[in-house]
């Protein structure tokens, strides 16, 4: 590091930016642009999510300054680098208006248009899950989703709200770029027979909470299909409530962060990663930032394996 900017990476001074990257809109040799998006109008239950990429940052602070622009940074247990030479920024946040949800549909979607189109590789901190359809919809190009949640999001609509973070799967089985999607982690009372049908249906592979407890993460893994492309959306409430208090619709029985890591870290043997998502951190309900941290640290260790 240099002894010149080293003050720029201490975690509790300066302009908190996602893991103390430099934060631009200068899209020219970027590899990875990290995007906020501070919505949380597609609530049904808790508020509060709009202020999750704020509270992710914050958490993040502690790791920049073991990141180095050449070498990356060290991963003790895997006994590597990661992120070697790779060009990460902080794009800053999508624009959002305060009560214009097709709008702010709209305005995430030419975001992550632009950075698509710069062929960078982008990263979303929302925000409630109806962030994920606008930034899926940018791509052009044929991809599996898989999809790590509570909750199966396929409910087409709730009250005529087309976007809201009960919808987000739905939404994108109705476009031609998406193929296969699988949803891990599913569990709990929040979900109507209706909902799984609906998945079903489409032919969503939904492998529930108790399946992957019962015969392992590697065969969870086995039983994702292997594409040319994926997307992956993360929602922080797959893991159980005692890792993420902060969490929108939290519910029991969920994963640990050792096993949702290593599902993350396997991923790319199934596929070129396009981008993914991380949704639903809502610090107005996180103990001692731990859902920010754990949500910080999962991006890093999936950004690690991808790269």
């Amino acid at each position: 590091m240099n002894p010149k900017n080293i003050e720029d990476k201490f975690p509790y001074s300066g302009i908190p930016t996602f893991y103390k990257l430099q934060h631009t809109k200068n899209l020219n040799n970027v590899d990875v642009a990290l995007v906020g998006i501070p919505f949380d109008q597609g609530t049904t239950n808790r508020s509060g999510t709009r202020f999750g990429p704020r509270a992710i940052r914050i958490a993040s602070q502690n790791y920049g300054i073991y990141m180095h622009s050449h070498e990356g940074a060290y991963d003790l247990e895997r006994k590597k680098h990661i992120l070697q030479n790779v060009h990460l920024i902080d794009y800053g946040d999508a624009p959002i208006l305060p009560t214009s949800i097709t709008e702010n549909m709209n305005m995430i979607y030419d975001t992550f248009k632009k950075i698509i189109e710069s062929h960078v590789f982008p990263v979303g901190f929302g925000g409630d899950h109806s962030i994920t359809f606008p930034i899926i919809e940018a791509f052009d190009v044929d991809f599996d989703i898989v999809h790590f949640d509570t909750h199966l999001d396929f409910i087409d609509n709730i009250t005529n709200v087309k976007f809201s973070h009960s919808s987000p799967i739905k939404r994108a089985s109705d476009l031609e770029t998406v193929n296969n999607i699988t949803q891990i982690g599913i569990r709990g009372f929040t979900d109507r027979e209706s909902n799984y049908e609906e998945a079903a249906k489409y032919g969503s592979k939904i492998i529930t909470a108790t399946d992957i407890f019962e015969n392992g993460v590697n065969e969870t893994l086995k039983e994702i299909r292997k594409a040319k492309n994926i997307y992956v959306t993360l929602d922080i409430d797959v893991l159980d409530i005692s890792v993420v208090p902060g969490t929108g619709t939290p519910e029991p029985g969920g994963l640990n962060y050792l096993q949702m890591r290593e599902m993350l870290q396997n991923l790319p043997s199934k596929g070129n990663i396009i981008g993914f998502d991380v949704v639903e951190v809502n610090p107005l309900y996180d103990a001692g930032n731990m859902t920010s941290q754990v949500a910080s640290r999962l991006a890093l260790d999936f950004l690690g394996a991808i790269f």
